[in-house]
């Protein structure tokens, strides 16, 4: 009887176990999503590139004052505009004032030839002088001309002459000074204080360009 006892016991064990494992279902991999399902699942949010503003990427504009022939006339504006906490800074330009037509004839052979065609020239009443300067030294000036067509009416006339001679287009520059103002003090500039200071400065001109860099005080005079 012990024995009989003690199978039954067994055999209603295990088929508990077996009745256990029959509920619990089987640990496996994820079933794949259908095409519904991938496609109505959101894509994870991605931040948007931070493009800069038009604003930003305009250059900063400043209102110039001038212009003047010589930086102490600049510097009196300056001065004037100081006063009133309007932040200035004087600021040197080149102006191509027109052009001018450099008449040049080409030396081979060196300084000393050059000296010996300048002598020649001289001797046959031709205006000359030696240039010592610049991307064409060691040639020989003709002359500088205001119009073109005096500079090759007298190239034509060397040329006769047996003179082979070129004509040069030369940019005339100036330097002169403006006063540049910029920033929170551009908003102060108006036309009731431009009337002001034009009574001291008649030739007084203003126009808004790009603010130049920051000024180095050895490179104005």
């Amino acid at each position: 009887m012990k024995y009989a006892f003690l199978t039954l016991l067994l055999l209603n064990i295990l088929y508990a176990l077996w009745q256990w494992q029959e509920r619990v279902p089987e640990a496996g991999p994820p079933a794949p999503k259908t095409a519904e399902q991938a496609t109505a699942a959101p894509l994870p949010a991605v931040a948007e590139p931070q493009l800069p503003s038009p604003q930003s990427l305009a250059p900063a504009l400043c209102v110039t004052l001038g212009r003047f022939a010589t930086a102490g006339e600049a510097q009196q504006l300056r001065q004037r505009l100081l006063v009133l906490d309007i932040a200035a800074e004087v600021r040197p330009r080149e102006v191509v004032m027109g052009t001018d037509y450099w008449l040049v004839m080409p030396v081979v052979g060196g300084e000393r030839h050059a000296v010996l065609q300048l002598s020649a020239l001289q001797e046959q009443g031709v205006d000359s002088f030696l240039i010592t300067q610049g991307e064409m030294a060691g040639q020989l000036s003709l002359g500088v001309f205001q119009r073109q067509d005096h500079a090759e009416l007298r190239r034509e006339q060397l040329q006769a002459q047996g003179h082979d001679a070129h004509v040069h287009a030369l940019s005339r520059k100036e330097r002169q000074y403006v006063v540049e103002v910029g920033g929170a003090s551009r908003r102060l500039v108006d036309q009731a204080l431009l009337s002001r200071l034009r009574a001291d400065f008649p030739s007084l001109q203003h126009q808004y360009q790009p603010c130049s860099p920051v000024a180095i005080e050895e490179q104005i005079p």
